[in-house]
């Protein structure tokens, strides 16, 4: 942790299925985090409530974070309701200690990525074919359970690839609510048969990092940037890969150190996609055609101006 007098910043990659860039800002007692800039999710390091009822003076208190409210630059800070039998009032100068951070911080999103370490899905030469986890630490990814890979959330049944369609394949089949995402999945899986872990480096490189003895260090050309690869020989295996990243291009766009080429290509599937455009823009660190974005934005707006 940190001093009382300043904060700690940055941000780590939602993966698996990817979700976009998690920004979070940390004091000695108190932390935010958002998945959208805008609005934050205040959690206050405090003891738990049992410790009042117990008759053990001994007894060591046990601290965690609780959930105190929600804040935004505009609204402030909006309190969730907590055990009355708490330090609400310690717990409130901690919780406002932190939202002053975040105001003086807000002009500064995107925070950087701090996740280097990352485990893929990799074929049997030990190539990368999609990421599955990431952490900011060994210690971290030695603790952490790596599940294989998502294209979506289970619930989420709203991707649909106009390749599968065009050959006839509907989005609702003998898979389930949501064939698309299964037939994506069942590729990868097919193909990605083991996992490692890299720690990526400066250069875009990866050393490897778990404890598999067969690993090498991989150039920056042998990680796919936008998590997945693409360069598949069978072209319905290209034109599903496609589909995917482009009805995946507004979280995308939030991600740090992609080339030039791969943002332009991903803003202009972004704008077709103007209300999780909109949603996304305060974490999109880099903005190569202004003018389409904003009016994807002003779309965005339209739309959410008729549904009031």
């Amino acid at each position: 942790m940190i001093q009382d007098s300043h904060a700690r910043s940055y941000a780590v990659r939602r993966v698996n299925p990817f979700e976009g860039v998690l920004q979070v800002v940390e004091t000695e007692n108190a932390r935010a985090y958002s998945a959208n800039g805008r609005v934050w999710q205040i959690q206050v390091l405090a003891q738990r409530p049992d410790h009042t009822w117990r008759s053990l003076s001994h007894i060591e208190p046990i601290e965690q974070f609780f959930n105190f409210g929600l804040w935004d630059a505009e609204g402030g800070l909006h309190k969730i309701p907590a055990n009355p039998v708490m330090d609400i009032g310690g717990m409130r100068q901690a919780a406002d200690r932190l939202t002053d951070e975040l105001d003086a911080l807000n002009e500064r999103l995107p925070f950087r990525l701090i996740d280097d370490y990352e485990c893929w899905a990799t074929d049997y030469c030990g190539t990368p074919i999609a990421l599955l986890a990431t952490a900011e630490s060994a210690t971290i990814m030695r603790d952490m359970r790596v599940e294989r890979w998502h294209a979506t959330r289970l619930p989420d049944h709203s991707f649909v690839s106009a390749s599968l369609l065009a050959r006839g394949i509907a989005p609702d089949g003998d898979l389930g609510p949501r064939q698309h995402a299964s037939h994506l999945e069942r590729l990868i899986r097919q193909t990605g048969q083991r996992r490692m872990w890299f720690k990526r480096l400066s250069d875009g490189s990866g050393e490897p990092a778990g404890d598999e003895s067969d690993t090498k260090t991989r150039s920056a050309d042998d990680f796919p940037p936008l998590g997945l690869k693409t360069d598949w020989q069978n072209p319905q295996e290209r034109e599903l890969i496609d589909d995917y990243l482009a009805w995946l291009a507004p979280r995308l766009l939030t991600l740090q150190n992609i080339t030039p080429p791969h943002r332009r290509k991903l803003e202009h599937a972004a704008c077709a996609r103007a209300t999780e455009l909109d949603a996304a823009y305060r974490l999109i660190p880099v903005i190569m055609d202004r003018q389409a974005i904003e009016a994807a934005r002003v779309e965005a707006r339209l739309r959410h101006a008729t549904r009031q």
